[in-house]
């Protein structure tokens, strides 16, 4: 995890923090169109979150770029580097309404991605006060 993508986590919570603030503040709105879900705000505190996540995502894609490049050269940190076997795991989550869609590299990672589906089902319901 390089800086980049230390400031990105950084800015995405803090537009997470804003979003709550101003949802608490009667700011920030909530609702589903079929079935996507959307936050409609007028305010500081909206602007706020949508800002920084904004910038999360640019710094983001940033930090991937970065080391990317800094890989290509085969330099990291400035410090020649020796060739190495690395192989990279990973997995996601897709929610289409209630359904999640689950993936990983290995049955470890999707184990994960179905809490973290679990959860993020759990946080839909109760924000937009199904249950």
């Amino acid at each position: 995890m390089n800086k980049y993508h230390i400031l990105s986590l950084i800015c995405f919570i803090l537009g997470i923090v804003f979003f709550i603030i101003g949802f608490l503040s009667g700011d920030v709105e909530t609702g589903i169109i079929v079935i996507f879900p959307f936050l409609s705000g007028s305010g500081i505190y909206p602007f706020l979150g949508f800002i920084f996540i904004f910038i999360a995502i640019l710094l983001f894609i940033f930090g991937l770029a970065s080391r990317a490049v800094s890989e290509d050269i085969g330099y990291e940190s400035g410090e020649p580097s020796q060739q190495k076997k690395t192989s990279i795991k990973g997995g996601g989550v897709v929610l289409i309404g209630p359904i999640p869609i689950v993936f990983g590299s290995n049955w470890k990672i999707a184990l994960v991605m179905m809490i973290v589906a679990i959860i993020l089902i759990i946080v839909a319901f109760f924000a937009f006060r199904i249950i």
